[in-house]
This record gives structure tokens, C-alpha cells and sequence, in this order.
């Protein structure tokens, strides 16, 4: 296959990190790029120069050949867009979350070709932790899962802010959709859908999003989970998701730096990974394999390589569209449950 055209729309901290490790692939080659913002658009003509800069990603759209498009704007954006890409038939990735709300999302699912090869960047699927916490629970080696805690804590909101992401009408909602949409995902990951939520939220600091959201998750075969997240903790430099998984043979918990596994009575490998009985702990500096270029974090690199792949080889994404809808209709139900306070039941999208 020839050199994959990328077109990245939105400049800002993600474009531009997507846009650096796409130019270090091989065979991909960014192209073009389109920003609204006069002063960040004049500042990117004056530092490069192999690559068409537009001010409207219509126009981008429609003058460029592109393979691929991403899509790393602000969420209430991302329906339109992904839209856009849609009807101009380029395959696409966009930025978590893939919309505001389950009903951008079944519009997108509904509309969207199968032959239309999509992404959508819940990156956390791609860290070391969490790729080999996904094995060990895969493959049985907790025995019967009996309970789930998932967190997600940032130190960053202590007073009224400003900006898209406290807007409720461009950012959909505050800390559970910024940010623990990752946690969502996670969980959908590791345990399966989520059959019902019951939750409460609290906005102490911003004025139309919550700052803080706890929800009792209901999962099929009645396993009970909790999530709890807040990006007004202190103590935490850097977004921090802990997962704790309980079965009759013990427990996992995991996070970005380490998987912690206690185990009752079994002793396992696992792709030469030795799991014994009582306490093992696996660092992510023992797992991790290289990637060719480092920014952000390794698990945008390898999100990226995986998207490519996919388009290389004509194949979906493992975390596509539809994928991305069932953390929607989490996010919604969590929602719901908050405002009225009582349980909610899940509604996915079906195709």
C-alpha cells in the first residue's frame, strides 16, 4: 500500500501529539491539518512547510485526498465531524468521548458503512497494566469475579474555571465524561456490560459540571461494581485510574505503573508471565516491548500503530463506534441516575 494522507482537525495538546507520532510511522504521512484559531494556524505556517494548514475542515475535506482523518477537537464538535467524515466516505478517529450523548452516538453507529474503518481514543486499552490485567482476567486466573472498584482521581479543579470543558452545552459534562470515560471503558473491558447504575454527582467547583460522581454499577450475572472519580482529589499530579478485581481465587489491582495479584492456591503462566500463589507484582517496566516513538505515553503510540494497521490491512478497530457507544450509554444512564436518584437501567445501542 502507498503512504497513508492523514488530516488532523483541531490543533491543540492531542492533535498536535497525534500529529507528532503519525509523522514518526512509517508509510503515514500527515498532509494536512485544519484550525480555527487564527494565532495557533499562522503560528504552525511559519514552523511548517510539507503540509497544507486550513482554517475550515470542510474545505479540507474537500480539496484533500485523505486515507484517514482524526478528529481531536473539543466533544461538541465530534458528531458533526465524525459525520462529515462519514458522508465524504474517509475513514476516521476522533477523540474520547465520541459525543456529548447516546443519542449523537446512535446517530453516528446508525449512520456510519462497515466497509468505513473507525477509532475512537480510549488509549488505556494500549498501556502495559492494562493490556496484561486484561489477559490475567481472560484468563480465569481470579477464579469467579465477585466484585470490581474502579477510581479515577486528578488534581486539578479547586475553584471556578473557564474554558470549553466546564461548559455543559460544548463539553456534555464534566469529570465523568472528560475523563473517567476511560474508566468506563476499562470496566466494559475487563468485566462486560453494565446492565443497570445507580450514582449520585457533586459540582463544588464548577458551576454547570460535576466535579466529583459515585455510582454502584450493576453488571450481568449480578456482579457488582463501584466507580468513583474526581478531578478535585489532591495528591495527584497526573490522572491515576486504580482497578480492583475480586474472584474466589483471589485479587488484582491495577494501574498505570503496576499489577498487583494475590493469588489463593494456583500457580499460572501467562504468555511467560509466572503467576504464583500469594503475592506477585508486575511493573510496567517488565512488560514493556518499545515503541518507536515515546510521546505523551506509550499507549498513544501503539493506539496509533494499531489504527494504521487497521487501515493498512482493511480491517475494524477494536475499539470502533460502536465500541465507544456502550460507554455512552453508561455515562448517560450514570447521568440519569444522578439527577433522579434512582436506578437506571443501560441502554445500548443495537446493530
Amino acid at each position: 500500500m502507498n503512504t497513508i494522507k492523514v488530516g488532523v482537525i483541531g490543533m491543540g495538546k492531542m492533535g498536535i501529539l497525534h500529529t507528532g507520532i503519525l509523522s514518526a510511522l512509517d508509510r503515514v504521512k500527515v498532509t494536512a491539518v485544519a484550525e480555527k484559531d487564527d494565532t495557533l494556524r499562522n503560528y504552525l505556517k511559519g514552523i511548517i512547510h510539507d503540509m497544507n494548514i486550513y482554517d475550515d475542515y470542510i474545505t479540507m475535506l474537500n480539496r484533500e485526498d485523505l486515507d484517514v482523518v482524526y478528529i481531536t477537537t473539543p466533544v461538541s464538535l465530534h458528531a458533526k465531524m465524525v459525520k462529515d467524515c462519514i458522508r465524504n466516505g474517509v475513514n476516521f478517529f476522533v477523540e474520547k468521548p465520541l459525543a456529548v450523548n447516546m443519542q449523537e452516538c446512535r446517530d453516528i453507529c446508525a449512520s456510519v458503512s462497515k466497509d468505513l474503518i473507525n477509532a475512537v481514543g480510549f488509549s488505556k486499552r494500549f498501556a502495559d497494566t492494562f493490556a496484561k490485567a486484561k489477559d490475567i482476567i481472560t484468563n480465569d486466573v481470579l477464579g469467579d469475579l465477585i466484585y470490581v472498584k474502579g477510581t479515577m482521581y486528578l488534581t486539578q479543579v479547586f475553584s471556578s474555571s473557564k474554558g470549553w470543558r466546564f461548559k455543559r452545552s460544548e463539553s456534555g459534562g464534566g469529570v465523568l465524561l472528560e475523563l473517567a470515560s476511560h474508566l468506563v471503558d476499562m470496566l466494559l473491558w475487563y468485566i462486560g456490560d453494565i446492565k443497570s447504575v445507580v450514582a449520585v454527582s457533586k459540582s463544588y467547583y464548577s458551576r454547570e459540571v460535576e466535579d466529583f460522581v459515585h455510582a454502584i454499577l450493576r453488571f450481568k450475572d449480578d456482579l457488582i461494581g463501584y466507580l468513583d472519580a474526581s478531578w478535585s482529589m489532591r495528591n495527584y499530579r497526573l490522572p491515576e485510574i486504580n482497578i480492583e478485581v475480586h474472584g474466589s481465587n483471589g485479587t488484582m489491582l491495577v494501574n498505570d505503573d503496576y499489577i498487583r495479584v494475590t493469588l489463593d492456591n494456583i500457580n499460572r503462566d501467562i504468555d511467560g508471565l509466572r503467576l504464583r500463589e500469594g503475592i506477585t507484582t508486575i511493573y510496567k517496566q517488565d512488560l514493556f516491548k518499545g515503541v518507536p516513538i515515546d510521546i505523551g505515553g506509550v499507549e498513544y503510540t501503539r493506539e496509533d500503530m494499531h489504527f494504521i494497521e487497521c487501515i493498512k490491512e482493511k480491517r475494524q478497530s477494536v475499539i470502533n463506534v460502536f465500541e465507544a457507544s456502550k460507554v455512552q450509554a453508561v455515562i448517560d444512564a450514570i447521568y440519569s441516575s444522578s439527577y433522579n436518584g434512582n436506578w437506571v437501567e443501560v441502554s445500548y445501542y443495537e446493530h
